[in-house]
């Protein structure tokens, strides 16, 4: 092995080039969440000059006692569940779609481009666009449904049983071609040899989906649900700028709480909790989603 000498060390080469590297991930990922961590033991100074105090677990047992924390852990989850669930359903059907070796390829290039427009729009923009569409008196949505009955009110960024379902909506909406992407590229890897064997053994399309795809794409499709439900669950764009948890806390996530918590209402230690909360969640899930690779 190559050795590089400063002074009176001796390092590897292949440390050397790893440790920009290493040290970019400890500046940018692990000071902050060890810092995140160490604010959620002490609760922030009360007036100028008075330092924070230490007080444990006490920030946590304030978040889990909250009226509406469990609500809005089951409103993280669900919104976690489904949108990662239909981004892996919905870009791999369009994948598979715009995979299709029969069509032209200036129609599968077309096809491409126009499905990726969402993703390339801002989220912020996205959720204003939705905001308006919405609308219950100048959204088209409801201006269309008014022509059918005058007396319809249809607000579901205003209503607690609609407004979790219209950002997980708006949220499938605007990321699932990311996936799309990534799904793609995965399919793309896939020998053509091996669905011509199948065919020739008379397997139909679905056939070669079942038997083919899924089995070579399974480790990849488990890889991008851990990867999109631990993003998910810490995002926060859309719902805040389309409805800011409410009402009555009815689309109320985790990330949200934090965010609230911290810069709303000061309470750095309950809202760094909060986050902590998130991050342990992920752990669990990319724990379990890792088990079951490895099982195979």
């Amino acid at each position: 092995m190559d050795y590089i000498k400063i002074g009176n060390l001796k390092f590897s080469r292949g440390v050397l080039f790893i440790l920009p590297g290493i040290l970019f991930f400890g500046i940018m990922v692990i000071y902050p969440a060890g810092y995140v961590i160490y604010l959620s033991l002490f609760t922030e100074g009360k007036g100028l000059g008075l330092e924070p105090q230490f007080i444990g677990l006490k920030n946590y047992t304030t978040v889990f006692s909250s009226r509406n924390f469990f609500k809005i852990l089951s409103n993280t989850l669900m919104y976690s569940f489904f949108a990662t669930a239909f981004h892996i359903i919905i870009g791999l059907f369009m994948a598979v779609l715009l995979n299709n070796k029969v069509l032209k390829r200036r129609t599968l290039t077309i096809g491409r481009s126009l499905f990726l427009i969402p993703w390339a729009i801002s989220p912020s923009v996205v959720a204003i666009m939705f905001q308006v569409m919405l609308h219950p008196k100048v959204g088209p949505v409801g201006i269309i449904l008014r022509t059918f009955n005058p007396k319809i009110a249809f607000n579901p960024l205003g209503s607690p049983s609609l407004s979790l379902l219209t950002v997980t909506l708006t949220n499938i909406w605007k990321f699932t071609p990311f996936y799309f992407l990534i799904l793609l590229a995965g399919l793309q890897a896939i020998d053509d040899g091996l669905y011509e064997a199948a065919r020739m053994d008379g397997a139909s399309g679905w056939r070669q989906f079942c038997d083919v795809t899924l089995p070579l794409m399974k480790n990849y499709i488990i890889t991008l649900a851990v990867f999109d439900f631990v993003s998910t669950a810490a995002y926060m764009d859309l719902t805040w700028i389309m409805t800011k948890g409410g009402p009555l806390n009815s689309s109320e996530v985790l990330s949200t709480l934090a965010y609230r918590t911290s810069f709303q209402n000061f309470r750095f230690g309950e809202g760094s909790a909060v986050g902590v909360l998130i991050f342990l969640i992920s752990i669990i899930f990319t724990t379990m989603a890792m088990k079951m690779m490895s099982e195979e």
